[in-house]
């Protein structure tokens, strides 16, 4: 019907032109929309801070490429950062497919906001490249809090907890066997608390972190059930 109505032609698709490559800097909005539609061009300059964070269909970025920040977190295809890339301040690189840089290159690398630097026995690679060498005893020994918090997530609550043991505040059953309230106390920060569970259906162990304060299973169940009140939370079967 459409090829009738235009006499057996059928209109071409627009297709987004790239613009007109400009040495002006431009505003992070636009940077990123750009970038995010492949249009941007090498040697854009962005004005203040470019957030790109989980854009998950970002493969590459402009080269010579400049901006005060960067924030590239969760962008899982992102494996390389652009030749000639001139970041002032820092960049965000949590989640993204980064895996190593290039030595000296002199950036000053953040992990969910905390700056991961060399003043730490060069935890720099450690935490953001290689966080299968790290131990429960790095972090135990870490006096940077902020640092420490980064480090349990790039360890993983599991093997965190495996390897440093912990102090179980609470037991009971549930439909998967016996569920522990486990807690990891720190003297200048609030103590680590998870709650161990086992899966009814396959039989796998979770540890879901929950907040210092909960004192029973129960009522860290409810909590992550998303119940304020545990005498709310009443599941007839609980997985």
């Amino acid at each position: 019907m459409l090829k009738i109505m235009s006499n057996g032609r059928v209109p071409n698709k627009p297709v987004k032109q790239r613009p007109k490559e400009s040495h002006e800097p431009v505003s992070a909005e636009l940077a990123r929309k750009l970038i995010l539609e492949h249009r941007a061009w090498d040697g854009m300059r962005v004005l203040g801070h470019l957030d790109l964070s989980g854009a998950s269909a970002l493969y590459n970025l402009p080269e010579n490429l400049t901006c005060e920040s960067l924030d590239i977190s969760d962008c899982l295809n992102l494996t390389t950062l652009a030749k000639g890339l001139h970041v002032t301040h820092w960049i965000e690189l949590a989640g993204s497919g980064i895996t190593s840089l290039i030595a000296g290159h002199g950036f000053v690398l953040r992990w969910r906001g905390v700056q991961v630097s060399d003043a730490y026995g060069g935890l720099r690679l450690r935490i953001a490249f290689e966080s299968q060498s790290l131990t429960g005893q790095d972090i135990l020994n870490m006096e940077n809090v902020e640092l420490r918090r980064v480090l349990i997530e790039r360890l993983g609550y599991e093997t965190f907890l495996q390897q440093v043991g912990g102090l179980v505040r609470d037991r009971d059953q549930d439909a998967g066997g016996e569920r522990q309230l486990v807690c990891i106390p720190f003297e200048d920060d609030e103590p680590f608390m998870v709650l161990k569970v086992i899966c009814p259906s396959t039989g796998h162990t979770h540890i879901l972190r929950v907040p210092p304060y909960m004192q029973t299973c129960h009522q860290a169940a409810a909590w992550i059930a998303g119940f304020d009140n545990p005498d709310d939370y009443n599941p007839a079967i609980e997985a």
